[in-house]
C-alpha cells in the first residue's frame, strides 16, 4: 500500500508539472520549424528610396537562408512613425520583421515629445543591413562647383540658400543642419516627401542643394544630372570617385553614416531571435550580398544585437547636440 501511495503521489506531481513543462519548452519547439510560412518586413518609408532598396536586397538573401519568401510592405507616414508603430504592435512570433534606421532611433527621440512606441522596450535589434554616406549635391547647371563655393555663397547671402531633404526630422535634415553649425552658415531647410518630389526642385533651381543618402542619388550622380560636392564617408565612394569627402574639403570631423537594420517586436522567442541573428550573420559575410550592397552605393556592416544598441546610444547624443545647437523644433 505504501508503494502504491508513493507512486500515486509521484504520478500526481508529474501530471501537475507537465503543463508547465509544455509551456517552458514551447519557445524552443517554436523555433524548430520556424519559419513554416512566408514572412513580411515592414518598411516605414516609400518604395524606391534607400530604405526600400536596402530592405528588398536583404530580404532576398534572408528568404533564401530561412527557406521562405519575405514580402516587403511599405508603410510610410509621420516621419517613419507609422510603419515603426505597426512593427511594435505586431504579434511577437517572428513572422513580422521591421526595418530600423538612424532617423527613427537616433533622431526622433530628441524631436518629438511623445512617440507611439517605446524605442528601448518595444523592439529587439537584430543586425545592421548596411550603412551609407550622406551626399550633398547641386544641379549640374548650378554655378556652385564645390563645398567651398556653397559655404562662400551661404555666408554672402545668409538665409537665402536652401537644401532639400526627404522630410523634417530625418537624418538628412540633421546632416544639413550639421554643416550649418560646423561651417557657420545659415541656410533654409525645404522638406519634401521623397526623392521624386525634391529632385525636380533642385534640377529646376527652386532649391539650391539636396542632402540625401548616397544610394538614392547614385544614378543621378552617374547620369550627370546632379553634381556631388561632398560626401560624409571616410573615403571617396568607388562608384562616384569625383565626389570629395568632407575631410578633403576641410571638415575632418564631418564623417558620419546613415544605416538601416533588421529588428523584430519585443517578445519574439529567443530561439527565433537567435535563428534570425545567425541567418543575418551569414548574409552579411556572403560575398554576393556584399557585392550587391556595394552596387547600391552602401557598405555592409557587421554590427549586430547589443552592438546596435550601443551604436544607437552613441549616435543619439551626437544628433541631440545638432538639434540643440540649431534649435530645431518639430513637436512643440
Amino acid at each position: 500500500m505504501r508503494r502504491c501511495a508513493r507512486r500515486g503521489v509521484f504520478s500526481a506531481a508529474l501530471m501537475l508539472a507537465l503543463p508547465w513543462l509544455a509551456v517552458a519548452s514551447a519557445p524552443a519547439h517554436a523555433a524548430d520549424d520556424y519559419p513554416n510560412r512566408p514572412l513580411k518586413m515592414i518598411v516605414p518609408y516609400p518604395a524606391g528610396g534607400t530604405a526600400d532598396l536596402m530592405a528588398r536586397n536583404f530580404c532576398e538573401f534572408l528568404g533564401r537562408e530561412l527557406g521562405q519568401p519575405i514580402v516587403v510592405e511599405n508603410k510610410p507616414g509621420a516621419a517613419g512613425q507609422l510603419g515603426t508603430s505597426l512593427t511594435a504592435k505586431a504579434a511577437p512570433d517572428g513572422y513580422t520583421l521591421g526595418e530600423s534606421n538612424a532617423g527613427t532611433f537616433e533622431v526622433s527621440p530628441h524631436l518629438y515629445k511623445s512617440l507611439p512606441y517605446n524605442l528601448q522596450n518595444d523592439f529587439e535589434q537584430i543586425a545592421v543591413m548596411g550603412r551609407m554616406g550622406v551626399v550633398y549635391g547641386v544641379s549640374a547647371e548650378s554655378s556652385i562647383k564645390s563645398l567651398d563655393d556653397l559655404v562662400r555663397e551661404a555666408k554672402k547671402n545668409p538665409g537665402k540658400l536652401s537644401f532639400a531633404t526627404p522630410g523634417v526630422g530625418s537624418s538628412n535634415h540633421l546632416s544639413g543642419a550639421l554643416l550649418a553649425s560646423t561651417a557657420g552658415i545659415d541656410w533654409m531647410h525645404v522638406p519634401f516627401k521623397g526623392v521624386a518630389e525634391f529632385l525636380p526642385a533642385v534640377l529646376g533651381g527652386q532649391v539650391t542643394a539636396l542632402v540625401d543618402q548616397y544610394p538614392s542619388m547614385m544614378k543621378q550622380l552617374e547620369g550627370g544630372k546632379i553634381r556631388g560636392i561632398a560626401v560624409s564617408t571616410a573615403e571617396r565612394i568607388p562608384s562616384s570617385p569625383n565626389v570629395p569627402t568632407f575631410k578633403e574639403s576641410g571638415y575632418p570631423d564631418l564623417v558620419f553614416y546613415s544605416w538601416f537594420g533588421l529588428m523584430v517586436p519585443k517578445g519574439v522567442p529567443a530561439p527565433i531571435v537567435d535563428k534570425l541573428t545567425n541567418a543575418s550573420r551569414k548574409i552579411i559575410h556572403n560575398p554576393d550580398y556584399r557585392t550587391k550592397v556595394a552596387a547600391l552605393g552602401a557598405e555592409p556592416s557587421d554590427v549586430m544585437r547589443t552592438d546596435m544598441v550601443k551604436l544607437i546610444q552613441t549616435n543619439s547624443q551626437v544628433w541631440k547636440k545638432v538639434i540643440d545647437d540649431n534649435k530645431i523644433v518639430v513637436d512643440k
